[in-house]
């Protein structure tokens, strides 16, 4: 909502189906204001998203401001109304917190903005004290004259169930249009994708300039990297970023992307607006084993960019021990891409839905250094490709855009179009789409988090 429009609402406050205005909720202390929160969130979320505005008393014919005592002000920030909805919501919505006055006055008023947009019925994850104000497993909606309420009549679901197909239908069609079209980058010029991605390269390139010309975490025979970006993201702290990768990012491998070490000093470090780790960071040479293929150097802003490097998993000792004869290599395997962008695109999905709008671009760019003389190869024995083909290129470079709420959507079709260029180096091959379907589902099923 514009500022504009905020700022007529709080200078005439009226409760209806958008609108909710409670007190300071006392600070958000007891289990039984944050519920009282919850459901207003719920019932707004369930018809088509709102505002609440916080800090004024209800006398009837008018809302008159109240003064916040004792903290309670301090209690209505972006974390802490993260923290109510990962609690009492499912599934959990992106609010945003904003803080206006009303005209002439000096007293600053939290607001609480809700989005509308969902899928599927928001309800109660859990009860509140006694289940009195809000009850486990119920799903909430506003009624005229701003109540929210407990959905149950024919009219209340049909309400509901009707939204749910239009945003339903209206994602369709603009993925679809997304495929077709895909959207022009918008990412801005100080926060250029390539320069993000040619800096933080360099950081990496710098660490290793000290090593050994023969350590194996200068990683000479081939390495991989991607970088993205994606817009409005709301700047969290790092420590609120750093939680979040630590604790809530789905995992569909053993080794993820930007993997989250605590032994130290491999573990996640702040530089600045950033957090950035080198899992090949050892205290002295002796410790560091020369096979070592897990030696990433990821970093991520809390302005919404990532970069991730990882050596090719290609150059393992073991790879390919299985298969008699061996062929010769270097190798490109035919799979591990794929894999690799589903995860990534889903990391990117995850961080969105925490920091980001539905709606919000996002912009992919993919590289691959030291692959001339490799070849296709196919580790697994559930696919029949040809092998051999061979790329004379030594680095290959691919880009996506984006809409982060249409990836669950076009998975498939994203990772199509970000690879098909990459297998066309090796002599021109080409990537089949029922492969990318399959490996994606493959990885899909593997989530543990």
């Amino acid at each position: 909502m514009s500022e504009k429009k905020i700022t007529f609402l709080i200078d005439n406050l009226s409760e209806g189906l958008d609108v909710e205005v409670k007190n300071w909720l006392n600070g958000l202390k007891s289990n039984e204001d944050k519920s009282t929160l919850a459901k207003e969130i719920i019932a707004l979320a369930n018809s088509g998203g709102g505002h609440i505005f916080i800090g004024f008393d209800d006398q009837g014919d008018q809302f008159v401001e109240v003064q916040a005592q004792g903290g309670e002000f301090d209690a209505f920030t972006q974390d802490s109304i993260a923290n109510v909805v990962n609690k009492y919501v499912s599934p959990p919505c992106q609010c945003s917190v904003s803080y206006h006055r009303q005209k002439d006055s000096t007293i600053t008023h939290p607001v609480i903005t809700v989005p509308g947009d969902h899928r599927t019925p928001v309800w109660a994850k859990h009860g509140g004290p006694d289940n009195k104000n809000l009850q486990p497993e119920s799903v909430y909606v506003r009624r005229p004259g701003g109540a929210s309420e407990r959905a149950r009549t024919q009219d209340d679901w049909e309400k509901l169930l009707d939204r749910l197909v239009k945003a339903r239908q209206n994602e369709l069609l603009s993925a679809m249009r997304n495929v077709l079209n895909p959207p022009q980058r918008v990412i801005r010029p100080e926060e250029s994708l390539d320069l993000w991605d040619k800096k933080c390269l360099n950081l990496w390139i710098e660490k290793i300039s000290a090593l050994p010309d023969s350590d194996a975490r200068r990683n000479e025979k081939g390495y991989w990297t991607v970088s993205f970006a994606i817009e409005t993201f709301n700047r969290p702290s790092l420590t609120t970023l750093r939680k979040k990768l630590a604790n809530e990012i789905p995992i569909y491998s053993d080794w993820p992307p930007f993997t989250f070490l605590t032994d130290h000093p491999r573990s996640p470090s702040a530089r600045g607006d950033e957090i950035e780790a080198w899992l090949a960071r050892n205290q002295s040479v002796d410790e560091f084993v020369s096979e070592d293929v897990y030696a990433d150097y990821w970093r991520l802003s809390n302005r919404g960019k990532g970069f991730l490097l990882r050596p090719m998993q290609e150059d393992r000792a073991g790879f390919l021990s299985n298969f008699y004869p061996k062929p010769v290599g270097p190798y490109f395997d035919w799979t591990l891409p794929i894999y690799r962008m589903t995860e990534i695109l889903k990391f990117v999905e995850s961080l969105a839905g925490h920091f980001a709008d539905r709606n919000s671009k996002f912009s992919l760019f993919l590289n691959y250094y030291g692959t001339n003389s490799r070849k296709l190869v196919n580790c697994s024995h559930k696919y029949y490709l040809s092998e051999g083909a061979e790329c004379s290129h030594s680095q290959l470079t691919a880009r996506l855009d984006g809409v982060v709420s249409q990836i669950g959507m076009t998975l498939e079709e994203a990772i199509f179009t970000l690879l098909r260029p990459i297998y066309e180096q090796f002599n021109f091959t080409e990537l089949p789409k029922e492969l990318v379907d399959s490996v994606v589902q493959d990885t899909l099923s593997n989530q543990s988090m």
